[in-house]
């Protein structure tokens, strides 16, 4: 079964440094139970490594304004070595036998060739020189 798309975002400095901000319309994707407005999850990345992260949507307000919280998050950031700039993408699979999987991506642009940027798994920099 192929992955769905859940969303991709291109890291801002507060992104960075603080908590990840989520499109609203991503949280269709994440089961908050009813009544609370935290949810963790798991996302398992491309060299197998399985990443905790805590979903958040404001209590009261207009608007669920979700984020990643910044304790699981930061490890996150820090251990891939993400910047501004980078991009991060989370994915999700269903079936029977094993339920709901998540999936994080994380890819940084090194350059442009034909009018298109080039981005990479921050995984594979190394492979590249950078």
């Amino acid at each position: 079964m192929n992955p769905t798309h859940l969303f991709t975002k291109t890291l801002s400095s507060t992104d960075v440094k603080s908590a990840l901000s989520v499109p609203c319309y991503a949280l269709e994707f994440f089961p908050i139970p009813q009544g609370d407005h935290v949810m963790q999850f798991e996302a398992v990345d491309i060299t197998g490594f399985i990443w905790r992260f805590r979903l958040s949507t404001r209590c009261t307000g207009r608007y669920p304004k979700p984020v990643l919280l910044r304790s699981l998050w930061h490890f996150f950031v820090e251990k891939k070595g993400l910047v501004a700039g980078d991009r991060v993408m989370f994915f999700r699979e269903h079936d029977h036998e094993n339920g709901t999987r998540y999936s994080v991506g994380t890819q940084r642009k090194i350059g442009r060739l034909l009018g298109k940027d080039l981005w990479v798994d921050v995984s594979d920099l190394n492979r590249y020189g950078l």
